[in-house]
């Protein structure tokens, strides 16, 4: 029994940067991973329902509450080295980090239709 197709992409995030151009996976993978090596600070996702859209953070339900609440999805700057699940679902995507990065970081996003 084989596995599924499954895509690598390189994001490249410019020294100084914050936030990546646009990425467009081509479709909306249900499994995506982010090896988020080389950033000093958190990594955010953003994401628009088309290219070129209004980019808006990507937040995560909070179950178990009364009221309806979202946190930010975020990967901790100690996590660098690691391979972490990201939210699937999502075709256009931009990589945040909350400070500037040196000499630039190219970000692997690893995407599977299972």
């Amino acid at each position: 029994m084989g596995y599924r197709d499954y895509r690598v992409f390189s994001v490249t995030m410019a020294s100084g940067g914050t936030l990546t151009g646009e990425v467009d996976l081509g479709v909306a993978y249900q499994r995506v991973y982010i090896d988020p090596t080389g950033a000093a600070s958190e990594v955010r996702f953003q994401a628009a329902a088309s290219s070129g859209g209004t980019y808006r953070q990507v937040l995560l339900p909070q179950p178990g509450t009364s009221t309806v609440q979202a946190n930010i999805w975020k990967i901790g700057s100690g996590a660098s080295g690691s391979i972490i699940e990201a939210p699937g679902g999502l075709r256009f995507l931009k990589i945040e980090t909350t400070a500037a990065v040196s000499n630039g970081n190219t970000f692997k996003l690893i995407c599977s239709e299972y």
